[in-house]
């Protein structure tokens, strides 16, 4: 099984799942075109292809077809995306770490739920598989209580009973001393102007790349994130809330001038913010793969781990501390909810703690007779 990559006739990249004689997985071929049509992205139709991808290789080992998958099945694929040795055959002796993560396996879960419902709806397939793993469960599906809880609490929703639990992580972040040490380590003005418009403004890399020079309103130091769709360089911003303004400093414009009138030259035949500086594509839009380099160069040079949505994090949980507003954070994020951006950016570290104990502990006190005094 492999995935490979297509071009349309319309140039957008889309992907295709081949089995092992190199014929395409005819279901898997029509599930992601109904996708396309419906409007998922370029990343979530690559997504789906490799977790599909996933499943028939399971399909393969076990030597059983797809429309012979009932529970117990669905329950050892779970068990498979877990297994080190990725083999129905092998099981480890001593306890192993798995090689995915609760949250990892439940995406694949649910795209494999999402594929069978496709099929249920389209296909005469009886076996129904979506419908006997669901069950009712009273509350709130989004876990947590909506502005009209009080009138749908007695409600009930449908849930996945195959589902991993997932432990709940806070957000990697870096400090203020490691971001000034990964600026440093940038050898040309356009890296540092990544880096500093990453941290400053909280956005997305994928919104970073699809930026166009028209995008900056240097006047009012705002930059304005735009849904242009899938781009040259396959960049694309994530939801529909993704469109904002934010607001930003001088230094950055400042950053922006200076990075214009070093490379954005007239040879240059883009509008694109950020552009590849040498190679035989010099001047042409940047791409993830050139980002994804470059963060491995300054990985190495610093010996600092990060990605470019820690710095993201990083942003928005120093935005929190400085006081700002949930609502003003979400729209700077770009979540759908507010709760979205409570959950995953309210994070109190230890010293925060330990911090507030200090202010409060005086607070805490009581006072208490001395006895021995008294007797």
């Amino acid at each position: 099984m492999r995935v490979i990559t297509l071009l349309t006739k319309e140039g957008k990249t889309r992907y295709m799942l081949l089995d092992h004689n190199n014929e395409p997985v005819q279901p898997v071929l029509h599930y992601l075109k109904f996708k396309d049509n419906s409007g998922a992205s370029r990343n979530t139709l690559r997504s789906f292809s490799y977790h599909l991808k996933l499943f028939f290789e399971f399909l393969e080992q076990i030597n059983k077809d797809y429309r012979d998958i009932g529970i117990d099945e669905m329950a050892d694929f779970m068990r498979w995306l877990q297994n080190p040795h990725q083999d129905v055959k092998v099981t480890p002796i001593f306890p192993k770490q798995p090689i995915r993560k609760a949250k990892t396996v439940n995406i694949i879960i649910n795209t494999v739920l999402g594929f069978y419902d496709y099929l249920m709806r389209h296909e005469d397939y009886s076996i129904q598989l979506t419908e006997r793993l669901k069950k009712q469960v009273s509350g709130s599906y989004k876990g947590f209580k909506s502005f009209l809880h009080h009138i749908n609490k007695n409600k009930s929703f449908t849930s996945h009973i195959l589902k991993l639990k997932v432990p709940k992580q806070q957000p990697k972040t870096l400090s203020k001393d490691q971001i000034a040490l990964i600026m440093n380590a940038c050898v040309n003005i356009r890296d540092q102007f990544l880096i500093q418009l990453l941290w400053e403004s909280s956005m997305r890399i994928g919104e970073a790349l699809t930026l166009w020079l028209e995008d900056f309103e240097v006047d009012a130091r705002k930059i304005h994130i735009r849904d242009r769709g899938e781009l040259f360089n396959l960049a694309e911003i994530k939801t529909v809330c993704s469109p904002r303004s934010i607001d930003v400093s001088e230094d950055l414009i400042n950053m922006y001038f200076d990075y214009i009138a070093q490379f954005h030259t007239d040879e240059v035949d883009t509008n694109h913010v950020f552009i590849k500086l040498s190679g035989e594509n010099k001047g042409q839009p940047l791409e993830y793969t050139d980002v994804v380099a470059l963060v491995q160069r300054l990985r190495d040079r610093t010996g600092i781990y990060f990605t470019p949505h820690m710095l993201r994090h990083t942003s928005l949980t120093e935005l929190r501390k400085a006081g700002w507003r949930d609502e003003h954070l979400m729209n700077r994020a770009g979540h759908a909810h507010i709760q979205t951006t409570m959950q995953m950016y309210i994070h109190p570290s230890d010293e925060d703690i330990r911090k507030d104990w200090e202010n409060a502990q005086e607070r805490m006190k009581i006072n208490k007779e001395n006895k021995e005094n008294n007797e």
